[in-house]
């Protein structure tokens, strides 16, 4: 079971798993974005990786020190699926799907629009109470079917980006139940 949105220390609802990002929003409102300190509250991340990431070039750099939503979701979607992939690969798979960091203009989906579609796919292979490629394949082509615009290659970029974005987010999950029963036999 999902306990917090991918990427972040926040708690799940899966009544807001259509719009997952709709629950970050609310840090933007009042501000022209969060700090260094918030991004870490939020994500759990270390101050060295997320300033790491920036400096790599793999999140946009921030604004007079604030993170804008563009560099929140880059990195929470980074967050979401490091730990059961190499960060390379994960880097790979960010300019698969949207190209350079710093230009929106080659971007096949929002990062935004992939962060929703992703949360919404990892809830419904998570109430299907399944890991199963196939049928993970299956929820994430109804999905895609539904996002505007795109045309076949982008259909079939955001395809694969989301089936291999669920199952890394899902092997890092059994890892922690496998840690865990490890924990329960040698504690």
């Amino acid at each position: 079971m999902i306990k917090y949105i991918p990427g972040t220390v926040l708690t799940f609802d899966s009544s807001k798993n259509s719009c997952a990002f709709d629950v970050i929003k609310p840090f933007f409102a009042l501000t022209n974005g969060i700090t260094l300190a918030q991004v870490r509250e939020l994500t759990g991340l270390e101050t060295s990786t997320i300033q790491n990431w920036v400096k790599r070039g793999w999140v946009p750099s921030p604004i007079n020190k604030r993170y804008g939503e563009r560099q929140i979701v880059r990195i929470i979607l980074i967050n979401s699926i490091r730990r059961s992939m190499k960060i390379e690969q994960v880097i790979n798979l960010m300019a698969y799907i949207n190209g350079d960091v710093e230009d929106t203009s080659d971007d096949v989906v929002s990062d935004e629009v992939l962060f929703n579609e992703f949360c919404r796919a990892v809830y419904l292979s998570d109430k299907a109470h399944t890991s199963d490629n196939e049928v993970i394949g299956a929820i994430v082509s109804e999905q895609v079917s539904h996002v505007p615009g795109l045309d076949e290659i982008g259909r079939d970029k955001l395809q694969r980006t989301l089936r291999i974005m669920v199952l890394a987010f899902l092997a890092a999950q059994l890892q922690d139940e496998v840690d865990a029963e490890l924990e329960i036999i040698f504690s």
